[in-house]
């Protein structure tokens, strides 16, 4: 079970302040939500890979900037940009918004 804590904590690592308090919660509840789904499915993500997603989709929606990232937080973005792409996991809160409504 991931719990919103221990993404938060694992997040931290990645980021050079206490930033990490600025990001909605949507966020998180997205990135849990797709990581018991994974797990259900049988891809088993971890907590890095879990806060390496969250981080790209806070990344990409411009709530972070470049240099409030550590050198591990911009090799997690190539790391979960990569990840996403074969998993074909929803990238953005408006394709998943698009897709419940469809």
């Amino acid at each position: 079970m991931v719990k919103y804590g221990e993404l938060d904590q694992a997040l931290s690592v990645y980021l050079r302040s206490n930033t990490h308090d600025d990001i909605p919660v949507e966020y998180y509840r997205r990135v849990i939500k797709a990581t018991i789904q994974a797990n259900n499915d049988g891809k088993q993500w971890d907590m890095q890979q879990a806060a390496a997603v969250l981080l790209y989709f806070v990344f990409n929606d411009g709530l972070l900037a470049p240099s409030q990232l550590t050198a591990g937080g911009l090799r997690a973005l190539d790391h979960a940009e990569t990840f996403l792409q074969q998993t074909k996991i929803i990238t953005n809160v408006s394709e998943e918004k698009n897709r419940h409504l469809a």
